[in-house]
């Protein structure tokens, strides 16, 4: 169950929660034991048991980002160096682990052995470790070793192991990046170029007067088609079997009506009046926290009741999917086959808790079927304040290219729309030969678009590069087009989706802040730091094919 459990994250959070904070009280031994010793990894030749893995793998990874949620970077750029492209939280484990033994083996290549007394250093450094005023705490510190590393399984001596690799990277880091080096004084330029305020004027011509006055041939049409057909498909259209479940919340006890005021009442003291008020507020707090008692259990109940569903499902080699939805009482729904931009709308609904955005919809057409029947089968989809879907793909209708007929609409507006850019583009580079020779002979900019044939202009100033442009009357790039403009000078034309704009840049100034030097130095390190951990990133992703690793519990 528990492993089945893992596979289902977005289902089991509540429970991962209850069981991260349930380890808290495991004591190291049992945590310890709780690996099998069998072998997992084999890298560079050498073979790695499941409890090395635990250990300087999967603990240590929880680990590190506990210290670093302090605000500690060097530990951030440590975790993220070792697990970068990491897909889900097993493979950013396993990168993690394969990482860590790399930059082992290069330690001992390199020679770097952070001593002891360097390592405790940089321990009483870490913010984690800091007490009320923000200097090292030996109490905090031992607090840490015994409760947060305790249920982890780890000890002071993991610990210590763990600084030694992150002191390791960060010199490996340097030795690797040694060459990238970043020019000061460009970098000063550009924070300079960064740093200036741009005052000038806008002219903007519309698309749609050139849109309507391009008529293409049903011969220009097609050909256009015939160059680009690869480029007009349908939409892949898909059937699903599928179910939502959703707690059964109760529902909310009717205040108790309160009777009318009586004598007794009007003439209780103030006291007594003031306790009756407060019993009754602690009454109403206590059905207000058992109805949230109530929900949360209606909660965990559902969440295990679906994820045992799946189980069985898995189990059942993925047969039997309305029967066992009929006996959890859940009605079983069949849709037709339907392109994602035209899902039933119970589907076309956003999913809950997602950073990422999107819909359920999407997350079914992310379903990819192999051999194994269960991989038709969804994931449980988090939707609404506590619904889950789970659907099984039925049929599918591939994307194809269409035929001319299906696709001649589409492909005469985007001719069009093509056609006009090329012809607004050019009649505005035409407006600018103008402008610019009426500039000369001394005309306004204004003055001299409407000469040029631009009737709307807008003048801008001072932008700076945090200025927010106006998306009905400005290009949306404004400042970058402007910054390397001379005064007195236009810019290339901007062609947008549905207008052009003419720039010209009337002044620039540069605001030269009292820490220009010490922004430049800053921008200095950061540049360099970043290209160290792009130069350390390539170097394990290098050393890591050629360790040619073995994931031996796969087979």
């Amino acid at each position: 169950m528990i492993e089945n459990l893992r596979k289902y994250t977005g289902l089991t959070i509540v429970v991962f929660v209850i069981l991260f904070i349930s380890f808290f009280f495991l004591d190291t031994g049992s945590v310890k034991n709780m690996s099998s010793g069998q072998a997992r990894l084999k890298i560079s030749g050498r073979t790695y048991d499941d409890k090395e893995y635990k250990n300087l793998g999967t603990s240590s990874l929880e680990l590190v980002s506990t210290l670093a949620r302090s605000g500690d970077f060097g530990l951030y750029q440590f975790m993220m160096g070792l697990s970068t492209g990491a897909s889900s939280q097993d493979d950013a484990e396993e990168k993690f682990f394969i990482g860590r033994m790399i930059l082992r083996q290069a330690k001992e290549e390199f020679g770097i052995h952070p001593g002891e007394e360097e390592i405790s250093a940089y321990l009483r450094s870490l913010r984690v470790f800091a007490g009320p005023d923000q200097k090292f705490s030996a109490e905090t510190f031992s607090n840490f070793i015994e409760k947060g590393m305790g249920r982890l399984g780890m000890t002071e001596k993991d610990l210590r192991e763990l600084a030694s690799d992150v002191i390791a990277s960060k010199k490996l880091n340097a030795i690797i990046g040694s060459g990238l080096t970043v020019d000061r004084a460009s970098v000063a330029k550009n924070l300079a170029m960064e740093s200036q305020q741009i005052t000038g004027e806008l002219g903007k011509l519309e698309l749609a007067p050139f849109e309507e006055k391009i008529e293409p041939t049903e011969e220009e049409i097609k050909k256009y088609w015939e160059g680009i057909s690869d480029s007009f498909t349908t939409e892949p259209r898909r059937k699903f079997t599928y179910f939502i479940a959703t707690p059964t919340i109760p529902e909310a006890k009717a205040e108790t009506i309160e009777a009318p005021e009586t004598i007794a009442d009007a003439a209780a003291s103030d006291e007594a009046k003031k306790a009756a008020a407060k019993k009754k507020d602690e009454e109403k707090a206590k059905r207000a926290t058992e109805m949230a008692g109530e929900r949360r259990k209606q909660q965990l109940e559902l969440d295990s009741q679906v994820d045992d569903f799946l189980f069985k499902l898995e189990e059942q080699k993925g047969t039997g999917f309305e029967e066992l939805a009929k006996e959890d009482n859940w009605e079983i729904k069949t849709t037709d086959l339907f392109a994602r931009s035209a899902a039933p709308p119970e589907l076309d609904v956003a999913l809950r808790s997602s950073s990422r955005g999107g819909k359920a919809v999407d997350q079914l057409f992310l379903i990819t079927e192999t051999s194994d029947p269960f991989s038709k089968i969804s994931e449980p989809i988090a939707i609404g304040e506590n619904q889950w879907v789970v659907a099984r793909i039925d049929g599918e209708e591939k994307s194809r290219p269409k035929t001319y007929e299906e696709a001649r609409a589409e492909a005469r507006a985007q001719y069009i729309s093509e056609k006009a850019a090329e012809a607004v583009k050019t009649a505005a580079n035409e407006a600018i030969t103008k402008i610019k020779t009426l500039l000369t002979a001394g005309k306004s900019f204004a003055e001299a678009a409407k000469e040029a044939g631009v009737a709307e202009t807008k003048t801008f100033t001072a932008i700076t590069k945090d200025y927010r442009p106006d998306g009905a009357s400005e290009p949306q790039n404004l400042f970058e087009a402007a910054r390397n403009v001379d005064p007195g000078g236009i810019a290339e034309v901007m062609v947008e989706s549905d207008r052009a704009f003419i720039l010209h840049v009337a002044k620039r100034e540069v605001i030269k802040a009292p820490d220009a030097a010490a922004k430049v130095d800053q921008e200095v390190t950061a540049s360099t730091n970043g290209n160290e951990i792009s130069a350390f990133t390539s170097w394990i992703a290098a050393r890591t094919e050629a360790a040619q690793v073995e994931q031996l519990y796969k087979r």
